[in-house]
């Protein structure tokens, strides 16, 4: 198991109006290659895909806000949907992407990328969405108990040892890779003085994004979305019906269904989706 990541990305800022977001560029020649992860990780979760991906591309990884080392704005109001698309706008043309970038996401952040392409047609050429929240109805309760699960979510350890004894065999954490785990463990958390740690991503945060309105109204959009759309899900998640649900309402869109794979799909089988991920933005 390693201690760390041995990518060494540079750190970058970006303005969102008036919120502050941390961009990782990892460098690489040809277009920009935007990554954007899933509610309660951060930009550098992506380190084991980005490590295998083989592709001729420059690789961002963003920390969404409220999460990572981005800016945490107190209130509801702060993490709607759309907040999410517009900061995934304001990192393409604040850092002067251009019209050739790309983008993959995740869970959340898949809606973040879907967003952003749909708010401005043509933001991105090619995008990836990994196990999209996008949805009907039905999937979000007036009352998500995930909301309530990440508000009751312990944020403070003793160091981060402490966080591998508690977390590491309970789920989601026991079905990711130890390399992915590790990456979380050394990059999610804020070392204190006292050399306790801090959850970068507060569970009051994250439970604001587990609150917010059903994206089925995006989900019916995505036949706008008129560039090569890449859909992955796992044969074992649960959002394997909407994913077929997103590949029907997006016409010349290939799906990939991998085996054995649950909703944390990046953390759980890195090759995988590094291999996937290299084939499509070759």
């Amino acid at each position: 198991m390693v201690s760390e990541s041995m990518l060494q990305p540079v750190p970058l800022e970006v303005d969102a109006t008036g919120v502050r977001l941390r961009v990782w560029d990892y460098g690489g020649d040809g277009s920009p290659l935007l990554f954007c992860h899933c509610a309660g990780t951060l930009g550098r979760i992506w380190d084991p895909v980005i490590d295998r991906l083989s592709v001729h591309a420059r690789i961002l990884a963003m920390d969404l806000r409220g999460h990572g080392d981005s800016d945490k704005p107190q209130g509801a109001q702060h993490y709607h949907w759309d907040c999410f698309g517009a900061d995934v706008l304001a990192v393409v043309e604040r850092l002067g992407l251009g019209d050739g970038a790309m983008a993959v996401g995740h869970s959340g952040g898949a809606v973040a990328v879907t967003l952003a392409q749909l708010a401005r047609p043509g933001l991105f050429r090619r995008i990836a969405l990994i196990d999209a929240i996008l949805a009907t109805d039905a999937f979000f309760p007036p009352l998500n108990p995930m909301a309530e699960i990440a508000r009751r979510r312990k944020g403070h350890f003793d160091s981060r040892d402490a966080v591998r004894a508690r977390l590491g065999g309970k789920f989601p954490f026991s079905t990711w890779t130890g390399e992915s785990f590790e990456v979380y463990v050394v990059h999610g958390f804020t070392e204190l003085p006292d050399g306790s740690v801090e959850l970068k991503c507060p569970g009051s945060t994250e439970a604001h994004l587990y609150g917010s309105w059903s994206t089925e109204p995006v989900l019916r959009r995505m036949g706008e979305l008129n560039v090569p759309v890449l859909l992955v899900t796992g044969e074992q998640s649960y959002m394997l019906s909407y994913v077929r649900e997103q590949h029907r309402e997006t016409p010349g869109s290939r799906l990939e269904i991998l085996e054995k794979a649950g909703h944390f799909i990046p953390q759980e089988q890195p090759k995988e989706t590094a291999a996937l991920l290299g084939a499509w933005f070759a």
